[in-house]
């Protein structure tokens, strides 16, 4: 296997569990909005990314890779308001995607099973994305009426816990 290429996942693994902190930060901006839905969709969120980071830690050693955890910067606290962290939360996916495309881009002819690996990631970026660009988008309808936000609010929270995927 090409050292850069399980360098670059080594390296993403550590951006995914960074991803699950800057969600835990988010979802206690939004429970000290009382924003019980959003913070419970936010804790959903923390728990997909340490789901993706621990499947890149385990393919990483089921090919004889030794992981290297870094530290995590401190993730931003504060927003403007929900609109404003939710857009956040959709460029932090978009540089995910980013990420992923080139490890796949990296990997593609060097090594496949690196590129038969993070297909699985690409695919789901894909869900990610739509998932937050819809939910900006309803926010932006509703704008600032915090009754409408309270239904949203309301829907969010019946979000099922996410299931551990089968990958690496």
């Amino acid at each position: 296997m090409d050292e850069k290429i399980l360098d670059l996942l080594n390296e993403q693994m550590n951006f995914e569990y960074e991803s699950a902190y800057l969600y835990k930060a988010m979802a206690a901006y939004t429970d000290d909005l009382d924003l019980d839905g959003f913070t419970t969709w936010f804790d959903h969120q923390v728990t997909e990314e340490i789901f993706h980071a621990e499947g890149m830690k385990n393919f990483l050693q089921s090919v004889g890779y030794k992981p290297v955890f870094k530290a995590i910067p401190e993730p931003k606290a504060d927003y403007e308001d929900i609109l404003d962290v939710v857009k956040s939360a959709f460029d932090h996916e978009k540089e995910v995607t980013r990420r992923i495309h080139n490890i796949a881009k990296e990997a593609n002819g060097v090594d496949e099973r690196v590129r038969s690996f993070i297909q699985w990631y690409i695919d789901e970026q894909i869900e990610e994305e739509e998932t937050f660009s819809k939910l900006i988008t309803r926010i932006e309808r509703v704008g600032v009426d915090w009754h409408s936000i309270y239904i949203l609010d309301n829907q969010l929270g019946q979000r099922p816990a996410p299931q551990k995927p089968a990958i690496g």
